[in-house]
């Protein structure tokens, strides 16, 4: 284990994403809902060997292609309703980029908690 200098905690270290090791990591965020099928898709996650990284996020490091992964997951949600399923990775050109593969952005559960500032003069 190695520390981050200046933030708390520890990181694990591991090699993935070079040349000579063929593999990429890739994130995965999903939300099944309430009548979701937990039990396959976390099957799926078991197989694949998949850490852990908070709730319902996945890290998952594979020599398959992001094409390969976006069937799997598909194929592993099983195109359930409500279902979600975004995938991050690192892509060809060394950026990081992520897209849904299942479902859609949602309105966001904090939106409106923030206080803006507004140009609209209110008269009484």
């Amino acid at each position: 284990m190695a520390s981050i200098e200046g933030v708390g905690g520890e990181y694990v270290s591991r090699k993935f994403d070079g040349p000579d090791t063929g593999e990429t990591r890739y994130w995965i965020s999903f939300d099944l809902g309430l009548m979701g099928d937990y039990s396959h898709f976390y099957k799926w996650l078991d197989e694949q060997n998949a850490e852990e990284c908070g709730s319902g996020t996945a890290a998952i490091v594979s020599s398959k292609s992001l094409d390969e992964m976006i069937v799997e997951i598909r194929e592993a949600l099983q195109e359930k309703p409500r279902a979600r399923a975004y995938i991050l990775s690192k892509l060809p050109d060394g950026r990081f980029g992520g897209k849904f593969v299942v479902g859609g952005r949602r309105k966001a559960p904090w939106s409106g908690f923030a206080v803006r500032e507004s140009d609209t003069v209110e008269y009484a």
